[in-house]
């Protein structure tokens, strides 16, 4: 019998589909398409929900400095100052008052923010506290009529105390040289003193000095009140330096000196999350088949890092975010925008900065660096109560971006 002949024309080769086929049933690929998918998903959620926090690997600030809240007080002082110009009546002076609200101005070249600063101040108060209020607006010109403010009839009507320069001549052309001086450091330490006297002369238990480029919240009065009867009873009388009105969340992010805390909290949440796979890992035979060393240590040495990792960038501030109340801040605190003083320190404090007048130095860090050789408690409130709006910082001539990199976000999420 003939057998017919057989054409051979290929041999099927199952090596790759086998491939596949392990692929896919390995314990090893799951872990990490598992994990990088989600890894993937939480790394944009990032990016969405901390763009705002300056301590943040994600921070935009192409979006961060959006107005919020103050777009709202803005309106809102606006339209004070739109009332406020309609009367012409001067409010009868607060020599006896509880605060000396003491604000600081300078002719800006574009927009000047003194108006809506004192518009928001202003702005809600009933009128018992208004009259515990002696506001004194400081025209820090050596010409004050070259203040274009200077003959808007709200001013008249909105400030108890209109303050000038009231200096023998020598004195005055000193400060006509520190005016057209492009570093301004020295007048603004020279004007800060200047206010300070000024309202320590009101008699006032309390000495509230701001700048002219901020934005107070509605009921900042209430709020700064409690905070300062609080103080009174932590301290126990004993002396303290400030309540900081504002703050910028920029400096409160993963700081240099706490970093064997941050390694040690790493060390432990590593540990945490691996002991419990390691002691029921050892005694099973099954999940040693399903669980190898590979992928153990794909766990321990890619997933928990990256995941830890991924907790720092998103930031301190969004990570562990300081709930409102009042606090201690001690370090970390800037800038010289708001702060009240008790009256038992603040003729301490205008020594403080009077002798280092002419030094090249700025209010806030003159004050902390006092505060830190004698243990003087500072105070803030968080969120902040003022915000600052100002595209140039009154402490010097850089303009950037989001009111000089000084921005307060906590205070754009009030509603």
């Amino acid at each position: 019998m003939r057998l017919k002949p057989t054409i051979i024309l290929g041999r099927f080769n199952d090596r790759p589909l086998s491939r596949s086929r392990t692929l896919l049933q390995s314990t090893t690929f799951w872990i990490l398409f598992c994990y990088s998918v989600s890894y993937f998903a939480i790394y944009q959620y990032c990016r969405h929900a901390y763009r705002r926090d300056p301590t943040s690997f994600f921070f935009d600030p192409k979006n961060a400095y959006q107005k919020l809240y103050s777009l709202k007080r803005e309106q809102q002082a606006d339209a004070f100052i739109a009332t406020a110009n309609r009367f012409t009546d001067a409010p009868s002076s607060q020599l006896n008052a509880e605060l000396c609200l003491g604000i600081i101005t300078i002719a800006r070249s574009k927009e000047q923010y003194i108006r809506r600063a004192v518009g928001s101040l202003l702005e809600g108060l009933t009128d018992a506290q208004r009259a515990s209020i002696h506001l004194a607006v400081f025209l820090a010109q050596t010409d004050p009529h070259q203040h274009p403010i200077y003959n808007e009839p709200w001013l008249k009507s909105a400030a108890n105390e209109i303050v000038q320069y009231n200096v023998s001549d020598e004195e005055m052309a000193r400060l006509r040289l520190l005016e057209e001086s492009p570093q301004s450091w020295n007048k603004s330490m020279y004007d800060y003193e200047y206010m300070l006297k000024a309202c320590l002369n009101t008699g006032a238990q309390w000495i509230m000095i701001v700048e002219d480029d901020v934005l107070a919240k509605e009921g900042w009065y209430l709020e700064a009140m409690g905070a300062l009867e609080t103080i009174q009873v932590r301290t126990h009388d004993h002396a303290w330096l400030y309540l900081r009105l504002f703050y910028t969340e920029k400096y409160f992010g993963w700081n240099r000196e706490e970093w064997p805390q941050y390694l040690a909290c790493s060390i432990l949440v590593f540990l945490v999350a691996a002991t419990p796979l390691v002691i029921s890992r050892s005694p099973s035979r099954r999940l040693r088949k399903h669980l190898s060393n590979v992928s153990t240590a794909i766990i321990y040495f890619f997933c928990l890092p990256t995941t830890i990792l991924l907790y720092f960038m998103a930031g301190r501030v969004s990570m562990q975010p300081p709930q409102a109340g009042l606090y201690r801040m001690d370090q970390f605190g800037c800038c010289s925008q708001g702060f009240i003083f008790p009256r038992q320190i603040a003729p301490r404090a205008t020594d403080i900065i009077h002798q280092a007048t002419n030094k090249h130095q700025y209010v806030d860090k003159t004050l902390e660096r006092w505060a830190n050789n004698e243990g003087l408690a500072r105070f803030a409130l968080i969120p902040s109560l003022l915000q600052h709006v100002g595209s140039k910082s009154s402490e010097g001539s850089k303009i950037d971006e989001g009111a000089d990199g000084i921005w307060n976000f906590a205070f754009e999420n009030y509603r």
